[in-house]
Formats: C-alpha cells, sequence, structure tokens
C-alpha cells in the first residue's frame, strides 16, 4: 500500500516534467511525420518546421503542454495541502477535545485562542476532585467493574467542568485535575470553578442514586480549589507532549484536595476572597501542606447565596 502511494507522489510531483516529455514527444513524431511525408528541403528543416507557421504551431503546442504541466501540478499541489491541513486541524482538534469544551477547542482549531508552546506565567484556578476510599473499594470489586464506574464518574465529572469551560489537565488514577484560567482565561475563573465544585457534588448524588439502584456502593469525593500564579504550557519529551501547568498553586490545590474529608469542597484563602460574598462558606482549621512552613487557611463551601430579592 505505502509502495503505491510512494509510486503516486513521484508521479504526481512531476508534471512539469510529464507536460515537457510529452510535448517533445509531439514534435519529434511531427517532425518525423514530416520528414517521411515529404521530399523537399534540407532534413534540419523538416525537423525544425517547413515554414514560421508550422513552426509556431509546434512552439504553441509545446508552451500549451507545459502550461497543462504547470497548472496539473499547482492543483495537485494545492489540493495535497489542503488536505494535510485538514488532518492538522483534526489531529488538533481531537487532541483539545480531550481537554477543553467543544467550542474552546474549536477556537484553538481555528486559530482564535492561542495555546503557547512555551512556558507562560498565569494566573489561574486549580482544582483536584479525588474518590474517597477507592483503594479498599478498588481490592473488593471486580476490575472490570472498577473500570466502568471510573469511565462513568469522570464522564460525568467531564462534562460538568466543560459546561463551566475548564480545562482538564489530566487524570491520576482516580483523581481529576482541573484548570480555568489556561489556556483561556476569563474574569471570574475563581467563581466557574466552586460553581463546578458544587455542581459535582450535586450530580454525583444523582450518580449514587442510579449506583443504588443497582445495588453498587456510593462514591464519595473531596475536592481542593486554590487559586495564584502557576506556570502553562507544554510538557513532556519531543515524542510525546502535553499542556499542564506547574507551581505552588497546584501543590496547594493538590495539598487541600488530599485534606477535603468525603463531601466537602475546600478553598484556599486566595479562592475564597475572589468569592465575592456569592457563596456560603466557613472557615475551619488550617491545613499544615507539605513544604510549607506556616499552615494554610481554608474555608470549606457549603453552597451558593441565592440572589437578593427586590421588594
Amino acid at each position: 500500500m505505502k509502495k503505491g502511494h510512494n509510486i503516486r507522489v513521484r508521479f504526481t510531483d512531476k508534471m512539469v516534467l510529464i507536460g515537457c516529455t510529452i510535448a517533445v514527444v509531439y514534435w519529434v513524431l511531427d517532425s518525423f511525420v514530416s520528414i517521411f511525408l515529404s521530399s523537399e528541403g534540407p532534413w534540419l528543416q523538416r525537423i525544425l518546421g517547413s515554414d514560421m507557421n508550422e513552426i509556431w504551431t509546434r512552439l504553441i503546442v509545446l508552451c500549451l503542454f507545459v502550461i497543462f504541466g504547470s497548472h496539473a501540478q499547482f492543483t495537485i499541489n494545492e489540493r495535497r495541502e489542503v488536505a494535510k491541513k485538514i488532518e492538522r486541524d483534526r489531529a488538533t482538534r481531537e487532541r483539545f477535545q480531550r481537554l477543553l469544551s467543544p467550542s474552546l477547542a474549536e477556537m484553538v482549531v481555528s486559530g482564535q485562542l492561542l495555546v503557547e508552546k512555551g512556558g507562560v506565567s498565569r494566573v489561574a484556578t486549580v482544582m483536584f476532585v479525588d474518590i474517597r476510599g477507592f483503594t479498599p473499594m478498588s481490592e473488593n470489586t471486580p476490575p472490570d467493574e472498577v473500570l466502568q464506574m471510573l469511565n462513568e464518574y469522570f464522564e460525568m465529572v467531564v462534562g460538568v467542568v466543560f459546561r463551566h469551560e475548564g480545562t482538564v489537565d489530566k487524570f491520576m488514577g482516580d483523581e481529576i485535575m482541573v484548570i480555568w484560567g489556561a489556556p483561556v482565561a476569563h474574569s471570574d475563573d475563581p467563581k466557574r470553578a466552586v460553581r463546578a465544585a458544587l455542581e459535582i457534588r450535586t450530580e454525583l448524588t444523582i450518580f449514587n442514586r442510579n449506583r443504588a439502584a443497582e445495588g453498587k456502593a456510593d462514591i464519595q469525593v473531596g475536592i481542593g480549589i486554590n487559586s495564584g500564579s502557576l506556570v502553562a504550557g507544554y510538557i513532556g519529551s519531543t515524542q510525546t507532549m502535553s499542556y499542564s501547568v506547574i507551581g505552588d498553586t497546584v501543590n496547594t490545590a493538590s495539598r487541600l484536595c488530599a485534606a477535603a474529608r468525603a463531601g466537602q469542597i475546600i478553598v484556599s484563602q486566595e479562592t475564597f476572597e475572589q468569592m465575592n460574598g456569592l457563596f456560603e462558606g466557613e472557615e475551619i482549621e488550617p491545613v499544615q501542606a507539605k513544604g510549607k512552613f506556616n499552615p494554610i487557611r481554608v474555608f470549606n463551601v457549603i453552597g451558593e447565596k441565592a440572589p437578593p430579592t427586590s421588594t
């Protein structure tokens, strides 16, 4: 299959040469016909043409064949470039649709949204969602059921994240990491993250209700959210790279998630101060994160406040 493809490529890459060859063949054949049919005049004159009209006719035909070859080569190259672009766009769309909501992925493909290949400093909000008690659950459940449960669970979580235009950074076993603020930023990224966390908790209730109807155990999660500066860009080797973020903001969000009990949404002080009083929250015992000398002030988010009613 590949050999046949290479032959076609070599053939189509030489359309100009093919056009010139056809023109030369025409000239030679026409000249030989003139030589055999005509006995008048020197043989060189019969090859080139007996008069100017015949010479010009042959020159025009030669030019037409060259123009044909050039046009065919140009058309083939254009079609090939379009096919390559379609394939690149398809690969880009497929890659980013795993990370971004469909609308944002389409913006990346069309060039409206630039995803930098180098490290770029960003102010973003990071959320970790982790299943509580997953290890004992997986030990007492057949592997195929565990995998099915994780796929259904992640389908639900990613759906919520995309509705709030977050970016799925990675899956780590039963844990998922999500970003707001990279590669695209909104003025209310911390609020989007908290709303997504609350919706995940609500959707999980429905998810567990369906599991209970099938005689399966509930799934409980802990959620940690932090906002701050980080570095965003492509990370990996030349053979495989992925878009991600790194920095203390990410590490702190991970520590908050680890400290959250089942059903808790713990946010840092940096995130809580940007919630503008739109959510009900209570300060809880500070978290002593690894690598930090001072404990981190944290808040447990209870829910979103109802909008004030006008009287």
